[in-house]
């Protein structure tokens, strides 16, 4: 029952926010486009992204919007999926809209930036693989969230630190896993000699079933296994090798930062290591917008809510400051030369359209709860 009420909350209209599907835009109203998962295993995910643009959005509208008209946001839901993506991004595109904030996961990003082209600027505050920056191919793409090769590194070095010796590496076969694996794999062999990958592989996401590779993480004798995935594999994937007595410990990526894992996985997760997005809960902004959120929806804001905030927020004030929401090189250059204060922190972008400043902090599950290590 809570799930359905969060979706229906998810197309309920905010007093001080209102939401659009498609209708020609008023001379009154900047429209622009969220395109995420706000539907099925990863929809936590989506759901916070979502929760803090809407946060963002009602400040700027409630000081009188921008270029004196409000912002409307329209939705498209991905699912997590690059097929769902595609299709999303069709439709937000049809509606002629410039901005897009979004999408949620790297692969259904990517997918929808084919889609796009030139045709929109998008911003990200999730999609972490790192060549969506790094190929060049999307020219109007950023990302407020840092990227998968600082993750990557932190978790090599921390397993490095504690000496340990044997690494199974492990994905579910989709763009950000897989590649989340591949840095790890690299960051290893750049020092040979002090850690051996004695498994590397990959299963499908959502099967019932993790008997088989249990087995081979148990054979292999790995002290470490690397996770390149999300909270809904890794959880079950723990509970089953904790059942067969493996005690190997899991470390993961930004995809199991995320109460979820913990509910799900429960006992089985404890002693986890995880890179989480760092706190930045504790300024005078992250307070007040944590309390907003806990009044309208009565629950924590999640992994990407400040991320996703402070995009939004980056993005209409380089659009107030160009003027108009189309002359998209020159909001481009916007994000590019100025530092914007946002609930997130400063924000500005580097020339392949990577946050500047942003990284990645390790988390324990301890009792419950994900506890900082640095």
């Amino acid at each position: 029952m809570k799930s359905f009420l969060k979706v229906l909350a998810i197309f309920a209209l905010a007093a001080w926010l209102p939401l659009s599907t498609a209708q020609a835009q008023s001379e009154d109203q900047i429209r622009i486009g969220f395109g995420g998962a706000l539907l099925g295993n990863l929809a936590t995910y989506g759901l916070s992204n979502l929760y803090g643009i809407e946060y963002a959005i009602g400040q700027i509208n409630a000081q009188g919007g921008i270029l004196g008209r409000q912002i409307v946001l329209v939705q498209e839901d991905d699912a997590c999926d690059p097929k769902a993506a595609a299709n999303a991004a069709s439709k937000l595109a049809s509606e002629g809209l410039t901005l897009i904030l979004g999408h949620t996961c790297s692969g259904a990003t990517r997918s929808a930036l084919s889609v796009y082209g030139n045709g929109a600027l998008v911003i990200s505050s999730s999609a972490t693989e790192v060549d969506l920056t790094d190929d060049g191919s999307h020219p109007y793409f950023f990302r407020t969230t840092p990227r998968d090769d600082a993750q990557s590194k932190a978790q090599v070095d921390y397993i490095r630190s504690k000496g340990y010796t044997k690494v199974a590496i492990l994905h579910d076969k989709g763009d950000y896993g897989q590649s989340l694996a591949q840095l790890a794999a690299g960051f290893i062999a750049a020092e040979p000699g002090s850690m051996t990958v004695v498994l590397n592989d990959g299963i499908t996401s959502g099967e019932v079933s993790y008997e088989e590779i249990v087995s081979k993480i148990r054979d292999s004798g790995a002290e470490v296994l690397i996770w390149g995935g999300y909270y809904n594999d890794a959880s079950k994937l723990a509970m089953q090798m904790r059942d067969k007595g493996v005690e190997t410990v899991i470390v993961g990526p930004d995809g199991l930062y995320d109460q979820r894992y913990i509910d799900i996985g429960q006992g089985a997760v404890e002693g986890s290591i995880v890179t989480g997005q760092a706190d930045i809960s504790q300024s005078d902004a992250g307070k007040a917008a944590i309390e907003d959120h806990k009044s309208r929806h009565g629950e924590e804001t999640g992994t990407y809510f400040f991320y996703a905030a402070g995009a939004a927020q980056a993005l209409l004030a380089a659009v107030e400051k160009v003027g108009n929401t189309t002359d998209l090189d020159a909001i481009k250059k916007r994000l590019q030369e100025d530092t914007i204060e946002t609930v997130m922190g400063p924000v500005r972008f580097d020339a392949k359209g990577d946050v500047i400043g942003a990284g990645y902090t390790l988390f324990e599950v301890k009792d419950g709860k994900f506890v900082a290590l640095n």
